[in-house]
């Protein structure tokens, strides 16, 4: 019997591992994080020598492919709804990021003596909410801590995630412009946003090539997971198929080739299509992967408040136990009902066909 495609695979629908495959990337980056949180900035995190990548690197490209594959295929399928799809992607992105946002401004105001006053507090919730001018520190916040200062590092992320929301829905919206007018106005606000990138770049040279140099990993990851969802009558999900791309990796590892991360990229994505749909199914009650990443940093940094000094390994395990009732409050105060809210906005009429 010959190997499913991904198309057959999808056809499935929940019927897959993805839940826990992002819980356990989600576990990643908290355990990653534990590095520098227990010993200092600059720590090396696993897996960052051998390859380049640190394991809660890795853990998000996990993130954007899979991203990758499921919001292509929502963009497919509500191309003709972009509102739709817009309401869609902030329902399950912007509600319990501004849940995080909160928690830890209200925290710090409890919690750093006043040092955190409200005007920092609540400038660090809306530059947040805007994911562009993301806050990483309050003043007084954890200051006694390996890693002070810091109260949630992940999030910068969920820049390029919205990012490649914006991308896809964009050519979603290409894809099912049909009049001459239509087509005119998409090209107008793509030559404005490149516009715009292009006055960014020369008044702030030096942040958008950073922002390239992170964000650019990311946005291929999520690149490979949409070209896999476009093409997946097409990809088999078969072990000799994913054990032949792991050898290229480990070619390229064995060069000392710069193609090494893209490799790895792709072979990891096989991996994870390979996990989720070609593994028995664990069944999970929730998928509470979002509030672990919103959440791990500042609960791990609250342990280390607390208990002192850990080694990483130890503060790895005791924050990821930690941080899962968190997680479990934010996914069914906040993320689920949001989500709710989103599906009941009535579907568009459909356009009428014209007579041929």
């Amino acid at each position: 019997m010959s190997a499913p495609t991904l198309a057959e695979a999808l056809a499935r629908g929940r019927d897959n591992n993805l839940d826990a495959v992002r819980l356990a990337a989600a576990f990643a980056v908290v355990a990653s994080h534990a590095w520098p949180l227990a010993l200092g900035r600059g720590t090396p995190e696993p897996l960052a020598a051998l390859t380049g990548v640190s394991l809660g690197g890795w853990a998000v490209i996990v993130f954007f492919l899979v991203s990758g594959v499921l919001v292509t295929r929502s963009a497919m399928r509500l191309r003709n709804d972009l509102a739709g799809f817009a309401l869609a992607r902030a329902a399950r992105i912007l509600p319990g990021l501004a849940g995080a946002l909160l928690a830890v401004a209200l925290g710090a105001l409890l919690l750093t003596g006043g040092a955190t006053g409200p005007g920092e507090a609540a400038s660090y919730v809306l530059r947040g909410i805007t994911l562009v001018s993301l806050e990483h520190t309050l003043p007084g916040a954890f200051a006694d801590n390996p890693y002070a200062g810091a109260v949630n590092g992940p999030l910068w992320t969920l820049f390029y995630e919205v990012l490649a929301y914006g991308l896809v829905g964009g050519a979603a919206l290409l894809l099912a412009v049909r009049r001459r007018a239509g087509a005119f106005a998409a090209a107008g606000l793509a030559g404005l946003g490149l516009a715009l990138l292009a006055a960014a770049a020369l008044a702030r040279p030096e942040a958008i090539a950073h922002r390239i140099e992170v964000g650019g990993p990311l946005l291929a990851a999520f690149a490979v997971g949409a070209a896999a969802a476009l093409l997946a009558r097409r990809i088999r999900l078969d072990w000799r198929l994913c054990a032949g791309l792991w050898g290229l990796a480990g070619l390229a590892a064995a060069a000392g080739s710069d193609a090494l991360v893209p490799a790895l990229t792709i072979a990891v994505g096989h991996t994870v299509l390979m996990l989720s749909w070609r593994t028995p199914v664990v069944r999970l009650p929730a998928d509470v992967s979002y509030g672990v990443y919103l959440y791990g940093w500042p609960v791990a940094q609250g342990i280390v408040s607390l208990a002192g000094d850990l080694s990483p390994a130890a503060l790895a395990l005791v924050s990821s136990a930690a941080v899962l009732p968190v997680a479990w409050l934010s996914a069914f105060l906040v993320e689920r009902p949001a989500l709710a809210l989103s599906r009941t906005r009535p579907a568009p009429a459909r356009p009428a066909v014209a007579a041929a």
